[in-house]
């Protein structure tokens, strides 16, 4: 919007009355309208007593749409002594800059002007050398100054509604003693200042990706490439701080503020803030390390990555349930009897790494089987179709939760593994670890 064209130069007035009513009088003697000054005068009045016009740093803004001849037209009147706008509704100011722009009922698009009026006025380059100004002749070529240097055109920077909703965000984060901002919903970052905006508080950036989890490490940023993110990054959260933890990424102690995008893609429009200690009291120990020395942080991603697939699809069209158990196969074979005979026996390691990339189906195509998967801390499959048979098992499940549940907490408890189980009912994924469980994943 070019503002300079609506600017009256001969309405940039030096004001002696020191009340609103007065004011406006004097501002309005040097418009080019013809009469109806008092009648003006008293529509302003009563918009002031609705909505003040103070803007801040002893700046106001006003307008009126009514039956004028020009489309709009600018008035400035300044003072030296400053004017009170003693409203009760907005308590009292003193302004020293008055601004009134006088709009056409004809123009439809007049908002835009005005906050293109009040945006010149708030930036700091225009309203700081105006407020130094001592004497109204200063004032006024200043004024015009300014003007000139946007070339009498208000240039604005589009601003990135992801960057204003991130800066709040580290603002609520800080206020609450987070120790980082976990950011989902592959954002695009390429135009928001990393440093500026996350200055003092460390952000973790969620990508999804095919591969197998790793972290990129910037001064101030960590790149977590994960696959096990659901369509619904909320209800699988968990599943993500888990991973993070086990990577050395948080803290067990931390306390995450988590921002992502849930509805439009790639437009941030959730926040939340995770205690873990809290949050994964269940499965994690201020005492001990999350993942025992024999389970890899990668196979535990691969399994819950698989493990929220079947919860998601099924199979063949049907909901699917199943188990499976991660860690030290030489304790775990003491628990565990062959259903059916072991799809897996016979095959090189190489041919029943999880991290074949065939396996996937053919773990997808076994979930049918009644029985657990039996998986080595490295990735090797050891069976499928297996029975889990704790008969001295201490553990009590709540109502609700079935064999297989049960048999997930019990192996969890006296093996010394982790066990991740896939609800044929409800679709949820929940971990469990030394008897405890953790649900990470709700379809």
């Amino acid at each position: 919007m070019i503002l300079g064209r609506y600017f009256n130069y001969d309405s940039i007035v030096e004001l002696s009355s020191s009340s609103f009513k007065g004011a406006m009088g004097e501002i309005l003697s040097t418009s080019s309208l013809k009469g109806g000054i008092d009648e003006i005068v008293s529509k302003l009045e009563a918009k002031e007593n609705e909505n003040t016009s103070y803007i801040g740093n002893r700046i106001a803004v006003s307008y009126l749409c009514s039956d004028f001849s020009s489309s709009y037209e600018i008035c400035i009147g300044w003072s030296k002594s400053g004017i009170r706008y003693g409203f009760s509704s907005t308590g009292e100011h003193v302004v020293c800059i008055v601004a009134l722009l006088l709009v056409s009922k004809k123009e439809h698009n007049f908002l835009k002007t005005i906050a293109d009026l009040v945006n010149f006025f708030q930036r700091p380059s225009v309203a700081r050398p105006l407020q130094k100004t001592e004497t109204f002749e200063a004032f006024k070529a200043t004024l015009i100054d300014s003007l000139k240097n946007i070339n009498k055109k208000v240039k604005f920077v589009q601003i990135d509604p992801n960057e204003i909703f991130l800066k709040n965000a580290v603002e609520i984060a800080q206020q609450s003693q987070c120790t980082n901002v976990m950011l989902f919903g592959n954002i695009d970052l390429n135009n928001i200042d990393i440093e500026e905006v996350f200055s003092g508080i460390g952000l973790v950036n969620i990508i999804q990706s095919e591969s197998d989890s790793s972290s990129i490490i910037y001064d101030s940023l960590v790149e977590f490439h994960v696959n096990v993110i659901p369509t619904n990054w909320i209800r699988g959260f968990r599943g993500i701080i888990l991973l993070g933890i086990a990577n050395k990424i948080f803290r067990h102690d931390a306390k995450i503020c988590c921002v992502g995008s849930n509805t439009v893609p790639n437009v941030l429009d959730t926040l939340f803030i995770v205690d873990v200690q809290n949050e994964f009291h269940q499965v994690i120990s201020p005492n001990a390390e999350f993942l025992q020395d024999d389970i890899k942080p990668e196979v535990l991603e691969r399994v819950l990555s698989i493990a929220t697939e079947i919860a998601i699809e099924g199979r063949e069209g049907k909901a699917v349930g199943c188990l499976f158990v991660i860690g030290n196969i030489d304790k775990i074979s003491l628990y565990m009897k062959p259903l059916v005979c072991n799809p897996f026996y016979g095959y090189p390691e190489s041919e029943r790494d999880i991290f074949n990339p065939f396996m996937d189906e053919t773990i997808k195509e076994f979930s049918l089987i009644d029985g657990a998967f039996v998986i080595r801390g490295d990735g090797i499959i050891e069976s499928a179709g297996t029975l889990i048979y704790t008969p001295n098992h201490n553990v009590i499940m709540p109502g609700g939760f079935g064999t297989r549940h049960t048999a997930a907490a019990s192996i969890s408890s006296v093996a010394e593994c982790i066990a991740i189980a896939v609800s044929e009912s409800t679709h949820a994924v929940t971990l469990f670890k030394s008897g405890q469980m953790l649900q990470v994943m709700q379809k």
